[in-house]
């Protein structure tokens, strides 16, 4: 009907006009638009107070659990009399739902901003596979900590803390419930005593409960504060510690080992090569971890992620790498290093003889796991990874397994632990688990197609102009737009007619 209202050469300039136009536009979205969106997400993607990054990263919208693992000592009056081989079980997982808010968040002109992370835990008894009553022994820290420090002391000073010790509640295990040792805590007679005593030599005490995480719940002071990079003016820098507790060193061990870096995992430095290793800093660890890039790809809710996880190199001190040597303690330089696969947390514990490693020493040096038995790693369970999606710098999978060990070491003069053998003792396991749920997967989705939907739009546009490009060559040559038939023959007789009104043409 349109071509009706048209001539031949208003036809001629729709069609070549709007091919044209449609050619040119999907060329430009072909080449500029991918160029264009990702310009316009980087910018987007910066931490301000009104963005959506933001929103995301103050409240976590993703659920989050706490698996906790108690390692039961199951002979443990067997090991104090006869010197047996230590025997350890592992119960649970104990599950706790986990919501962490960011909480005093102030920005900076320096494009940082600080805020401290508050973690709240809820019970979780469906998805436990052990019940908060279950009686758990383990190994007495306060008891076996305080000896480890007397360990080279004088003998007279050694008599009268041993007398102390057995006259004041020092113990070699204790049981407990899961509960009174996971939050709720309990009364300690040999804490009670040290804290009436002020001594200056040792780490002051400032309560006779005990429980690996007592009073943390609901707190946001325990983790401290943490001051970031917002991504503003460099995304590069995105998400990077700058200072914790206002230092940009934690102290406890030497040169880059002590150094604060990377990410507290809340917040990752988009579009990074996918072979980068990540580096996170989490404030239990005492140090910061590197995940390895592994080369497997996993899909999570139609999403491509990376996977990343702990190494034989993780947890190393020296014997795999070189630089790794800043994680053993200075006092135990340069023969005495603990082997490879756990680093001593004695610098961040008050020196007590703690250790931290893969989950069941999976990765560490055999001379941890042969010191006792019941050990049986799992690398599904208990492997420590993240699988991210690197474009935008957002992890769709975590796992972050970790165990506590206690080195346990005979002393002929404290009673407790005169006659036991060598050994390290599991104390936890601990690991955050999280995977990004259908909403935020269908966002990101969204996000991460906005190049393809541009290109494969302008391929689109391409195609249609190239195809009204030929049809309009096609009806030219062939002259078969419509009306060209009548506008020819029009052309004719107006030729011929012409011609014969022309004076040359009329005989004389």
């Amino acid at each position: 009907m349109c071509c009706r209202c048209c001539g031949v050469t208003q036809q001629k300039v729709w069609v070549f006009g709007l091919g044209s136009l449609f050619t040119v536009f999907g060329l430009l979205a072909v080449i500029w638009w991918p160029t264009l969106i990702d310009s316009i997400i980087m910018k987007a993607l910066p931490l301000t107070p009104t963005s959506r990054t933001y929103e995301k990263w103050a409240d976590l919208p993703i659920p989050v659990y706490m698996n906790m693992y108690l390692w039961n000592w199951t002979n443990a009056e067997e090991v104090k009399l006869h010197g047996v081989k230590p025997n350890f079980q592992q119960l649970g997982p104990y599950v706790y739902r986990e919501e962490r808010v960011k909480m005093d968040v102030e920005w900076h002109e320096n494009n940082t901003v600080t805020f401290k992370p508050n973690r709240t835990w809820f019970w979780e008894e469906e998805l436990s596979g052990g019940k908060q009553t279950d009686l758990v022994t383990v190994p007495h820290l306060p008891s076996i900590a305080a000896a480890a420090m007397m360990r080279d002391s004088p003998s007279l000073i050694k008599f009268f803390f041993n007398k102390a010790l057995n006259e004041n509640g020092g113990l070699l295990y204790a049981t407990h419930t899961a509960s009174e040792w996971l939050f709720d805590g309990f009364y300690d007679e040999f804490l009670h005593y040290a804290m009436t005593l002020n001594n200056p030599l040792a780490p002051p005490i400032e309560t006779d409960q005990f429980a690996w995480f007592l009073n943390r719940n609901g707190s946001k002071d325990f983790e401290g504060a943490f001051t970031v990079h917002t991504g503003v003016g460099d995304i590069k820098e995105m998400g990077e510690i700058k200072f914790w507790n206002g230092e940009n060193h934690t102290g406890w061990y030497e040169g880059e080992c002590g150094r604060l870096n990377g990410s507290t995992t809340d917040l990752f430095v988009p579009d990074e090569p996918k072979e980068k290793a990540l580096t996170i800093f989490i404030a239990d660890t005492c140090r910061i971890i590197n995940l390895e890039f592994t080369g497997q790809s996993h899909e999570i809710e139609g999403i491509q992620g990376w996977k990343y996880e702990v190494t034989p190199n993780t947890f190393d001190n020296g014997q795999r790498q070189a630089d790794m040597k800043c994680y053993c303690p200075v006092d135990k330089q340069p023969d005495n290093c603990p082997a490879s696969g756990a680093t001593s947390l004695g610098p961040c514990s008050d020196g007590a003889p703690m250790y931290l490693s893969a989950s069941h020493f999976m990765y560490a040096d055999e001379s941890y796991a042969n010191t006792i038995t019941g050990l049986d790693p799992n690398y599904e369970r208990d492997n420590f990874f993240i699988i991210m999606e690197r474009k935008l710098g957002v992890p769709l999978q975590v796992n972050a397994a970790i165990m506590v060990s206690l080195y346990m070491e005979a002393d002929a003069d404290i009673d407790i632990i005169k006659d036991i053998p060598t050994f390290y003792a599991p104390l936890f396991t601990t690991g955050s688990s999280a995977i990004i749920n259908k909403e935020l997967a269908s966002e990101l989705k969204l996000v991460l197609s906005l190049p393809a939907i541009g290109r494969y739009t302008g391929i689109g546009f391409l195609c249609l102009g190239c195809i009204l490009l030929a049809v309009g060559i096609f009806l030219t040559l062939k002259r078969k737009w419509y009306g060209q038939a009548a506008a020819d023959r029009a052309a004719l007789i107006s030729a011929d007619t012409n011609n014969s009104t022309d004076p040359e043409t009329v005989p004389k």
